[in-house]
C-alpha cells in the first residue's frame, strides 16, 4: 500500500487543505482519501463520493450510447449503400439467400468515422476498467449500476437469428 501527498484544495470532493490518495490493492468501501484513476479526483466526503458514483455511472452509460451510435452508424452505412440488383429482387423469392450477406463498400470518411467511435469506446471502457480496479466497492458498483442502465436503455430491443446465444460482451467492461 502506497500513498501520495498532495498540497491543493479538492474542492467539492471534501478536502480542506492536505490530501492524502489511500491506494490499496485491496476490496475496500472507504470513502476518505479515494483516489479514482488521478490524484485530482479526490474523494474525502460522502458528498464527493455520491458526486463521484454519479459521474462514474454517466460515464458507463455513455460508453452503452456509443455502442448504440456505432451501431446505428452501421446500419446507416449498410442500408444506404444496400439496394439490391432488380435479378437478385426477382430472384429473392426462389433463393434461400435474402441478400443480407451483401457486402457494402465503405467509403474512406464512413471508415475514419467507424474508427474514431471505436478508439473513443476502448477508450472508455480502459477508463472504466482502471476505475473498477480501485477495488473500491462504491466504485465497482457505480460502473455496473451505469452499464446495466445504460444497456437498458440503449442495448439492441430486436434481436436476430444470428443474436440469440452469441451475445456481445466486452471483456474490459
Amino acid at each position: 500500500m502506497s500513498s501520495n501527498s498532495t498540497d491543493h484544495d479538492h474542492g467539492g470532493h471534501g478536502g480542506d487543505g492536505e490530501f492524502t490518495c489511500s491506494n490499496s490493492m485491496l476490496f475496500n468501501w472507504e470513502y476518505r482519501n479515494l483516489c479514482i484513476v488521478f490524484s485530482w479526483w479526490g474523494v474525502n466526503s460522502i458528498p464527493g463520493l455520491i458526486l463521484s458514483c454519479a459521474i462514474i455511472c454517466i460515464l458507463a452509460i455513455t460508453f452503452e450510447v456509443l455502442r448504440f451510435v456505432s451501431r446505428k452508424y452501421d446500419e446507416k452505412i449498410y442500408l444506404s449503400g444496400h439496394r439490391p440488383l432488380e435479378e437478385e429482387t426477382a430472384n429473392a423469392s426462389t433463393s434461400t439467400n435474402t441478400g443480407n450477406s451483401r457486402p457494402v463498400r465503405i467509403t474512406h470518411i464512413q471508415q475514419i468515422m467507424r474508427s474514431l467511435i471505436y478508439s473513443i469506446q476502448v477508450l472508455l471502457s480502459f477508463f472504466l476498467m482502471l476505475m473498477f480496479m480501485t477495488y473500491n466497492g462504491f466504485v465497482m458498483i457505480s460502473v455496473v449500476i451505469g452499464a446495466g442502465i445504460g444497456y437498458f436503455f440503449f442495448g439492441r430491443h430486436v434481436l436476430t437469428k444470428v443474436e440469440v446465444g452469441e451475445r456481445d460482451v466486452i471483456g474490459c467492461h
